[in-house]
Formats: C-alpha cells, sequence, structure tokens
C-alpha cells in the first residue's frame, strides 16, 4: 500500500506539519511494508510571493502518479488545499481528507466559501475527522464517508522519560506562575490576546514570567516585539521563537498553564500536548478545546472577553491547586493517545473503499 501524505508548508513549521511527521513515523512503526511518501503543500500564508513553492508542490503531486496508485491522505488548513482534493481525484488516486479548521476560519464563515469547500470536499473518498466536533463546526457534504482518528502527540510526552530536575515543577519557585503560549504566531492564534493577559497580571501585582514559543512571518514578530515594549513586559516575557518538539516538550513541563486563545483552531494539538505534559491548559471556548478540557481538565475563556475571563481563572485559582489539577490527568493522557493505537485508527481509514484504477 503507498500512501501520500499531503499537506504543510515547510518553512512555517507548526500543528499540522508536526501532526503529518508523527503519522508517518507511527504508520511505519506498525506496518513497515507500507510505502509513505511527505507531499508539502505551502499554503500557509499564501501569497504572490509564495506561489512558486505551492506550484512546485501541484506539480511533485502530478510526477507521483508515475511511481503508481496511491492513497493520497490531505490535509485541509486552507481554502488553497482542496485544489489538492482535485487533483489527486484527477490523478486517479483514492482521496481522503483530514480537515484541520473550525467555525471561524475564512473558508467557514462565508458563505460562498463554505459552499465552494462542500462542493469540492464532496469530490474525496472519504472524511477522516480529528474530533466529533468538527461535525458542527464545518460544512460537510452528506455523501462522503465519515471516520474518526486520533492526533498523533509528540513521542517525548508518551513514552517514560526521566524528567530533569530543572523541569520538575516541585522545584519551581512557589510564588512564580510560568505561563506558556505556543503556536504559529499571529492575531488569530491569540499570540497579542496572550500579551494582554500578561499586562493584566502585570498590574494586578500578580508574580509570573512567560514564555512565547513558535514561528511568525516578519511583520508580526516586529509587532509583537513592540507590543511588548509599550506594554512594559520585557521582565515578564520571552519572545523565543520556532522550537523542536523536544524544546517545546520541556518547555511545556517546565510552565504552569498554557494560554491559548486561538479563535481558529478546531482541534489544538497543543492543548493535549500541554495536558500530556503536566501543564494545564487555559483556552478560548471552542468546540475542540472544550471538549479536551471536558474530557481532562483546564479552564475555558468566553469569546466576547477572554483576557477578562483568563486573568479570573489566573487569579482566583492557587498555584498549588493549578500544579496538582495538571499532574493528575497527564499519565490519562498518554495512555489515550498511545501511537498504536491512533496509528491504526488512521490506517483503518486510509484503507480504499473502490478498485485502484
Amino acid at each position: 500500500m503507498r500512501i501520500l501524505v499531503i499537506g504543510g508548508t515547510r518553512d512555517h513549521l507548526g500543528g499540522v506539519e508536526a501532526f503529518c511527521d508523527r503519522a508517518k513515523i507511527s504508520m511505519e512503526r506498525i506496518c513497515p511494508e507500507l510505502r509513505i511518501e511527505r507531499l508539502w503543500t505551502s499554503t500557509a500564508y499564501l501569497s504572490l510571493r509564495r506561489l512558486p513553492a505551492f506550484v512546485l508542490g501541484v506539480l511533485r503531486l502530478i510526477a507521483s502518479r508515475a511511481r503508481g496508485n496511491a492513497v493520497a491522505w490531505i490535509q485541509y488548513v486552507n481554502l488553497p488545499d482542496l485544489i489538492y482534493v482535485l487533483l489527486a481525484k484527477a490523478l486517479g488516486y483514492e482521496t481522503v481528507v483530514t480537515p484541520h479548521l473550525g467555525l471561524n476560519w475564512k473558508s467557514q464563515r462565508n458563505s460562498t466559501l463554505r459552499t465552494i469547500s462542500r462542493l469540492i470536499l464532496s469530490r474525496a473518498d472519504r472524511i477522516a475527522l480529528l474530533s466529533q466536533t468538527q461535525e458542527s463546526e464545518i460544512s460537510l457534504p452528506s455523501n462522503v464517508q465519515r471516520s474518526l482518528i486520533r492526533t498523533f502527540l509528540p513521542p517525548e510526552v508518551l513514552e517514560p522519560i526521566s524528567v530533569p530536575a530543572n523541569t520538575d515543577k516541585s522545584e519551581l519557585p512557589s510564588g512564580e506562575l510560568r505561563l506558556i503560549h505556543a503556536s504559529r504566531l499571529s492575531v488569530a492564534k491569540g499570540t497579542f490576546l496572550m500579551l494582554d493577559v500578561c499586562a493584566r497580571l502585570q498590574a494586578a501585582g500578580v508574580t509570573f514570567s512567560a514564555q512565547i514559543v513558535g514561528s511568525a512571518d516578519e511583520e508580526t514578530r516586529i509587532s509583537l516585539r513592540e507590543s511588548i515594549e509599550e506594554k512594559n513586559l520585557s521582565e515578564h516575557v520571552s519572545l523565543l521563537g520556532w522550537a523542536t518538539p523536544e524544546q517545546l516538550m520541556g518547555q511545556l513541563r517546565n510552565a504552569d498553564v498554557l494560554v491559548h486563545l486561538s479563535q481558529v483552531d478546531s482541534y489544538p494539538l497543543i492543548v493535549l500536548e500541554a495536558l500530556a505534559s503536566g501543564t494545564l491548559p487555559l483556552a478560548l471556548d471552542l468546540a475542540g478545546a472544550r471538549s479536551m478540557i471536558s474530557d481532562y481538565d483546564g479552564f475555558l475563556v468566553s469569546r466576547l472577553q477572554p483576557v477578562e475571563d483568563a486573568v479570573t481563572h489566573l487569579t482566583t485559582c492557587t498555584l498549588a491547586d493549578i500544579r496538582s489539577r495538571a499532574a493528575a490527568h497527564a499519565g490519562q493522557v498518554r495512555a489515550d493517545f498511545a501511537w498504536p493505537t491512533a496509528a491504526t485508527l488512521l490506517l483503518e481509514s486510509l484503507q480504499p473503499t473502490r478498485s485502484p484504477t
């Protein structure tokens, strides 16, 4: 069986890119005979300047047909990703689509784009959802088979590891609240709301430190630095840039609360990664995050006043309680999202539904 894992942008690494890499590794582990190829779509921040990389991805998919038939597993993050659905079908590939978007994405808010999205998705052979909550968030065609898969958490949080003393929360200063925000940094991902939360905590006299981890375009990086300066947060907030999965897991284990006020994530990997690392998530009340926090633990904040709600949670819950609650669920999250289980579900979803052509 040959599988094409299609999706992600090589020079803007984030949750979807990590998800694809881990899925490929986990499937190869349980089925070494599989032939799995990774194809980048390069649709993040798509513009005229970035168009050549997108076109190159399309050409590589076309060229892949010369190597035989395959199942094309396409990650749907941005509307341009759906061009790969049409192309894969035209090439005669079995086509499975996994959406990584939600209710607040432009392709779902705009009625015209929503209709286009649904029509193109109707060409797929199967839609593999990351969460049942996506059924209520995304306009999906009724004529396409559905299956439910699981995400792939980093191996660093799933395998038994010896945690160094400097990442043991029992060794942290008892009075310092340690916050972390990790994503592809942007307004939509809640990065600037994180700074608003920090400014309010500083005004309230809370002892805290905060790390902001992730890649961003140059304009966003400049805006973040300026905002940190304007809010006088330089002593509290560290802008760290992109981190490897290993580095990120260490940073999560060394934090108390993940602040994830994203308006767009349908099923945010980082929330589960935080839970598995013993860090309590604080997230905007969207379907995916709500489901995770309901299953395990964490704080939800309203979309109308996210900063106010976040500050209320962080100033009324004791640090000892936060650390205790986070530690209580980490082991269960690791067990629920073990790679062999997730890979088995995924391979079942990628089985062809029709005879190869």
